[in-house]
């Protein structure tokens, strides 16, 4: 399996930890990291932003892998339940995931004219998290943010 790289090429660091949470996982559910789950792994791990199964599975498929869509769609099930992605709630017509493990939770940005979808941070969306679950005496998790609206380009487009 090749090893994630960042930008500049260097080995990503949190590729091996992944693995192994992703291979304890599994064991915990009495599953076996397959060769299919590792190119499925790798496919995943390679994403910088958020992406949708349909694409992940057309460049799994590209760079020459076998991967069956089922399979593909039970590991990103499996990656969701040991948290290394998350489903990004960007529209009701095709799930979005992105990577989620280590991150500081992130907001999105959606344009309702062209589907661009922009990822920002703001220590704001912790901050909200904590003090509505302080509030309603939960303890926070995880948060979602998806703002929609019409980005600068669409709105130029339909002048």
């Amino acid at each position: 399996m090749a090893k994630a790289q960042d930008a500049t090429g260097s080995e990503d660091l949190m590729f091996q930890p992944l693995c192994a949470v992703f291979r304890r996982f599994l064991k915990r559910e009495g599953l076996k990291f397959t060769p299919e789950r590792a190119i499925s792994l790798d496919a995943v791990l390679a994403k910088e932003n958020v992406f949708e199964a349909g694409t992940l599975y057309d460049e799994i498929r590209t760079a020459g892998h076998h991967v069956s869509r089922a399979t593909l769609y039970r590991t990103l099930k499996h990656l969701q339940d040991a948290k290394i992605i998350a489903e990004v709630l960007i529209d009701s017509k095709q799930a979005h995931y992105e990577l989620c493990f280590g991150k500081k939770p992130v907001g999105h940005l959606v344009c309702v004219d062209s589907s661009q979808v922009t990822e920002f941070t703001s220590p704001q969306i912790e901050e909200l998290r904590d003090r509505i679950c302080e509030e309603h005496g939960y303890e926070p998790v995880s948060v979602r943010l998806v703002v929609y609206g019409v980005s600068p380009q669409a709105r130029d487009d339909n002048v």
